[in-house]
C-alpha cells in the first residue's frame, strides 16, 4: 500500500514521466518517451555508489586497489582529537625521514586523494597546515596544545577550476574529449578547496603548462582558476 501511494504521488507530480502498461494488470507502469528525471539527477558514478555491492545483475570489475595499511586504533585517536579540537602527538615517517619524526598536530579533517587517506592538520613544528599520509602515521597519542590552531586559509577558500581540452589535440580529438568529459561543452568548471587543487589536477591528468605538458599524457589543461565567490 505504501508503494502504491508513493507511485500515485509521483504520477501526480510528474504526469508526463510514466504511462500504464496495457494488458499487464493494474499498477504496472513504464517510462514514457518524454521521461525526464525529476527527483534526482543520476549519473553512472552515483548509480554504482548507491547500489554498493548489490550488483548481482551487473558484471563489474574494480581495478582500484588500496595497499595502504592504517591501524584502526590510530584512526580512533585522531578522530577523537578532531571531535574535541585537541592535539595529537604522532610519529610520522616519510621518504626524507623513514625512521620517523615526532610532531604535535591539530587534525581537522580526513581526505581521500590519490588513492590514499590523508589528515589535514596544523603542524606545531612548522607552524603550517599540512597534509599527512595517514598510513605513514606510525604512532599517535593525545597531547596538549602548545598553541592555538590558526585558521587554515587555503582550506577554507574555494576556487573554480575551468578545464578545457588540450590545445595540441586535433579538432576531432578535442571534440571526442569534450563529448566524453564535458557533455559536448567547450569547458567544464570544478569547484574545490584551494588546498586540494593539486590533487584534482593530478588525478585528472590536467596540464598546468600546456606548452611543456603535452598529450598523450595530458588531454586537459587548466584554462584558469578563480576565487569561487567572484565567479557567477
Amino acid at each position: 500500500m505504501q508503494a502504491s501511494r508513493i507511485l500515485a504521488s509521483y504520477r501526480e507530480t510528474c504526469p508526463h514521466n510514466t504511462q500504464p502498461l496495457l494488458g499487464q494488470g493494474r499498477g504496472r507502469y513504464a517510462p514514457t518517451a518524454r521521461f525526464k528525471p525529476e527527483v534526482a539527477q543520476l549519473s553512472i558514478e552515483g548509480y554504482f555508489r548507491s547500489v554498493g555491492t548489490r550488483l548481482d545483475h551487473v558484471a563489474v570489475e574494480d581495478t582500484q586497489k588500496d595497499f595502504t595499511n592504517v591501524d584502526p586504533s590510530l584512526f580512533r585517536i585522531i578522530h577523537s582529537a578532531m571531535n574535541h579540537r585537541s592535539a595529537v602527538r604522532i610519529l610520522y615517517r616519510s621518504m626524507n625521514h623513514p625512521e620517523g619524526l615526532e610532531r604535535v598536530v591539530h587534525p581537522q579533517a580526513f581526505l581521500f586523494a590519490g588513492r590514499r587517506w590523508h589528515i589535514r592538520a596544523f603542524d606545531e613544528s612548522t607552524a603550517e597546515h599540512r597534509d599527512f599520509n595517514l598510513a605513514c602515521v606510525w604512532q599517535a597519542e593525545s597531547a596538549p596544545k602548545n598553541t592555538d590552531t590558526p585558521i587554515d586559509a587555503v582550506w577554507e577558500e574555494r576556487v573554480h577550476l575551468e578545464l578545457r581540452t588540450h590545445p595540441s589535440l586535433t579538432p576531432g580529438q578535442q571534440l571526442l574529449i569534450r563529448d566524453e568529459l564535458f557533455k559536448g561543452a567547450i569547458s567544464r568548471r570544478v569547484t574545490i578547496r584551494l588546498a586540494l587543487v593539486r590533487y584534482v589536477l593530478k588525478d585528472l591528468d590536467v596540464a598546468e603548462d600546456p606548452k611543456t605538458q603535452q598529450p598523450p599524457e595530458y588531454q586537459l589543461y587548466l584554462h584558469r582558476i578563480e576565487p569561487a565567490e567572484f565567479v557567477a
